[in-house]
């Protein structure tokens, strides 16, 4: 709408020229004074202004956190000597001194801790399953060696059985160092693959991508502490309205923040599908352990096959295999005590 002529100039003289008169009077400060009702209202943002706005926002958190993540991310073993120690300097040193101390008086209860128990939660779920993978994956190669070892062993047994008995049951031996062999060679080979291509290696990817978040997390602590340290320094100059220390503080509360929410945002869906993962890969383990020990039935059973009648040894009982074992051992055995030379039991 339009304004009514109702605006009134006041002009200050300019005290610091004496010289000056009504006629030469400068406006040295105007004070425009409007009436309420001509003051126009301030136009209202529309809903697509106001989202739009809010979509910048988002952009602009968005691009500072990503900026701290690949900032922060590099790991230190990858840092030459070199760069290491030309990055220390005093200020890195102050920087690690009073992380230092704001650290030893947080333990010992002199200074105020920002304590996070989400972030402290979802930390020690990382931690938990980080842990749990290399366990994991570590006892899967020792599955692997103890069964190599016992493959091994059995087939050195079957040869053992093949130099000694094979002039009174050539075939039979010939048979079981065959088969123990195909097992050493075709089944566990299979199984040692089958856990390489489904268990362990997407396990050991895994763990080298918990390398970042790891790294990322130490720096949000080390963050922490510089905000805190910050945060106890500018409380003991607030009163002095120390400019520079406010400043300070303002940087590390957002460096803080940032790396605080990213973390909080990401460590929870990174859990979730590690779980997946780990749950795919712990059915894979299952399947493979499976099929080798379905291999070794069949194994055995084409063996069994080749010594007993024609009885199936799967029909009879534990109790009932003892107690056929019993009565031929004791059947052979009665005649080793026929011999003068021998003992006259085994006991």
């Amino acid at each position: 709408m339009a304004l009514k002529k109702c605006t009134r100039f006041i002009l200050v003289q300019n005290i610091s020229n004496p010289n000056v008169t009504d006629d030469n009077m400068e406006p040295y400060h105007i004070t425009i004074f409007r009436r309420s009702t001509s003051i126009p209202l301030l136009p209202r943002l529309s809903s697509a202004n106001l989202i739009k706005r809010e979509q910048q926002q988002q952009q602009r958190k968005f691009f500072h956190c990503s900026y701290l993540v690949s900032k922060y991310q590099r790991r230190e073993k990858d840092e030459a000597l070199t760069n290491k120690l030309y990055k220390l300097n005093m200020h890195t040193m102050r920087k690690k001194s009073a992380r230092i101390s704001m650290r030893l008086s947080s333990a010992f209860g002199l200074s105020a801790h920002t304590i996070d128990e989400r972030f402290n939660f979802e930390e020690q779920r990382f931690r938990a399953i980080d842990k749990f993978l290399r366990l994991f994956v570590r006892n899967a190669y020792i599955c692997m060696e103890a069964l190599k070892e016992t493959f091994v062993t059995e087939v050195n047994v079957a040869e053992d059985f093949q130099e000694l008995l094979s002039d009174k049951m050539p075939d039979l031996v010939q048979q079981f160092v065959r088969s123990k062999r195909l097992l050493l060679e075709n089944a566990f080979t299979e199984f040692c693959t089958h856990m390489e291509s489904c268990v362990a290696n997407p396990i050991n990817t895994l763990i080298k991508l918990f390398v970042l978040p790891s790294n990322l997390i130490s720096k949000r602590h080390d963050k922490l502490l510089d905000y805190d340290s910050a945060q106890s320094a500018y409380e003991k100059v607030k009163d002095q309205q120390s400019r520079q220390a406010k400043q300070v503080l303002d940087l590390a509360k957002k460096t803080y923040e940032a790396l605080n929410s990213q973390l909080l945002e990401e460590l929870p869906i990174l859990y979730e599908h590690s779980c997946e993962i780990l749950a795919i890969c712990l059915k894979a383990f299952i399947t493979g352990h499976l099929r080798l020990i379905q291999h070794m039935r069949i194994n055995i059973q084409y063996i069994l096959n080749q010594t007993t009648s024609s009885t199936v040894p799967g029909q009879l009982s534990w109790l009932q295999i003892v107690e056929r074992f019993t009565s031929k051992n004791s059947s052979v055995a009665e005649q080793l005590f026929q011999l003068t030379i021998t003992a006259k039991n085994f006991s």
